[in-house]
């Protein structure tokens, strides 16, 4: 039991780590003898590997998206018809991976402040990967409190059964934690991704720009968002303004361009932080099956199908719901980047950001947590929730009739109009990007919502998952989440 979790430490890998933030396979086991965090190298290599665990929870994460008015999935995980249950799987998947890299996270920030004999950059660059990692650890805990409210806080490697065995933690605790990881990084993050050329002293890697890392500008984003869900509009406008004020990012000429399935490029100029995938080519399991997941049903793709007098939904394909295609008013070049089917009958439109068209089910497009126009979009309802309502039309607008949209200036809006506004646009322009469902929860019109789509949050939850029964059958110290 006391080694539970540390084979979640290192995992082995088959190409190498320039460039896709994966340990060097040949320090793989180092751990556990104490060699691996004696020296800057070990340091370098365990950073990556926390972000290498970032993959896995973000295979389940787009299930959140089910739940939400914007897609469906018939099959049959009870996330379409709201029916979860204490043994949901994905549920299990979720707080499993995310716990994950949670101790991954903990053991760097345990170990690497212990490292000496430092010489040169390593001393800063030290400093910089621990920010990276207190990212890492406040985005984590964002993501579990939202979709479980309060769980275990943990800030310490796990050694033992008797770590393991812990109570859940307040929401307001978890959220403390948060915004604690975020000022931390805040300090020593950078700008821009760091230049490898100042590790080849110490690291085996080639020039260029190392890219996928967190940047002050990712930190400041998430804090922004933190502060937006705990209601403290002054603080979000303040870091969020900040980030738009450093001209670091900008939006990409067409909206396509921000997702590599319609031909865009990963860790572009808007991209702010995203999660990195890779072909098997370039690196063994550093792929997802998001493109057969997101991938259109058999009656779309084969005519012959069509004759069955099944609901071919069955065939487990995630659709849009017509309320979102409906949405995106007459002119929205966004929407044929958005929507794939959707005129092909029976009309069962999919995204197009994810699904490769004769591409494999296995796909390598990176996620995006945050781009530069959810920046934007967070600081017009920060300023709106002050009533600065001028200020607020204006961030609106620089996404909402930016040209790659198509659509003109929205004007002389004000107040719960103009707030609808934003809320539109956010669906809009963040479809399919694991947004809406968290969005409907702390704006608190969720279970309406929910209702008038014909999808009613399942009583009694708060929108909240279960906690999977599996943990609370080990750990008698955790309790369930009401409705489950």
């Amino acid at each position: 039991m006391k080694k539970i979790f540390l084979f979640i430490l290192i995992v082995v890998v088959t190409a190498s780590c320039e460039y896709l933030l994966e340990p060097d396979p040949a320090l793989t086991g180092q751990v556990e003898s104490g060699l691996f965090y004696t020296n800057f190298n070990g340091a370098y290599q365990g950073i990556n590997g926390v972000y290498a665990s970032l993959r896995e929870p973000y295979k389940s994460m787009w299930w959140i998206d089910v739940l939400s008015d914007d897609s469906q999935n018939n099959a049959g995980d009870g996330y379409e018809e709201h029916a979860l249950t204490s043994g949901d799987g994905i549920s299990s998947a979720l707080w499993n991976t995310w716990y994950s890299t949670l101790n991954r996270t903990n053991v760097f920030l345990d170990r690497a402040p212990l490292i000496t004999g430092l010489q040169g950059n390593q001393a800063i660059l030290l400093n910089q990967f621990i920010g990276e990692a207190y990212f890492i650890r406040a985005l984590t805990y964002f993501n579990l409190v939202r979709i479980f409210g309060g769980v275990p806080l943990i800030v310490h490697e796990i050694k033992d059964v008797n770590t393991l065995n812990m109570p859940r933690n307040t929401v307001d605790e978890i959220y403390a934690q948060i915004i604690s990881d975020l000022t931390e990084a805040i300090k020593v993050l950078p700008v821009k991704y760091p230049n490898p050329a100042l590790l080849q002293p110490v690291v085996n890697i080639t020039g260029g720009l190392e890219v996928g890392r967190a940047t002050l500008g990712a930190a400041k984003t998430l804090l922004g968002n933190v502060y937006l869900v705990r209601n403290e509009s002054a603080k979000a406008e303040q870091v969020l303004r900040e980030v738009v004020n450093s001209n670091i990012y900008s939006l990409l000429p067409t909206y396509a361009a921000n997702f590599n399935a319609l031909g865009g490029t990963k860790n572009n100029a808007e991209s702010v932080f995203e999660i990195q995938y890779a072909t098997a080519a370039q690196l063994s399991g550093a792929q997802h099956d998001l493109a057969y997941q997101f991938g259109p049903p058999e009656d779309v793709t084969n005519p012959l199908a069509r004759n069955r007098p099944t609901d071919n939904t069955l065939d487990g394909s995630t659709l849009l719901q017509n309320t979102l295609v409906q949405a995106f008013p007459a002119g929205d070049l966004r929407k044929a980047a958005s929507v794939k089917y959707g005129t092909v009958a029976p009309i069962k439109s999919v995204t197009a950001k994810y699904y490769v068209v004769g591409g494999s089910n296995m796909g390598s497009t990176n996620w995006p947590v945050y781009r530069y126009s959810e920046t934007i979009l967070l600081l017009a309802e920060a300023l709106q929730n002050q009533g600065k309502d001028a200020l607020a039309l204006e961030e609106l607008n620089k996404v909402h009739a930016h040209p790659r949209t198509g659509l003109t200036d929205l004007t002389g809006l004000t107040g719960n109009a103009l707030r609808d506004a934003i809320r539109l646009e956010r669906r809009l322009e963040l479809n399919l990007e694991i947004k809406r469902w968290f969005d409907l929860q702390r704006w608190g019109i969720l279970e309406s919502v929910m209702t008038a789509h014909g999808k009613p949050v399942q009583a009694n939850t708060n929108g909240l998952l279960p906690i999977p029964q599996s943990e609370i059958d080990k750990n008698p110290k955790l309790t369930q989440n009401p409705g489950y």
